[in-house]
């Protein structure tokens, strides 16, 4: 028989935390929605960013921010308190 398994605490972050995190992402320096965090102006940016690219160099500058809002959304989505 099994012990019943104890009930994982899920670590809660707040918007604060995700723009303390966001500030110290030196790649989000050129955009706007960094402080305080906002999720949307940030993809709005990046994404008229790579709208606005005209070479393979300015292209390759954009997938790096665009990654990592995609991990700060995989962290939001998991561990930021609703």
């Amino acid at each position: 028989m099994q012990a019943p398994k104890a009930p994982r605490n899920k670590p809660a972050l707040t918007k604060g935390d995700l723009t303390h995190v966001s500030e110290k992402l030196r790649i989000f320096d050129a955009y706007r929605g960094v402080c305080p965090w906002n999720r949307d102006r940030l993809w709005a940016a990046a994404l008229d960013a790579q709208m606005s690219a005209r070479t393979r160099a300015e292209r390759e500058a954009v997938a790096e921010p665009r990654g990592a809002l995609q991990i700060l959304d995989a962290i939001k989505r998991h561990f930021v308190s609703k």
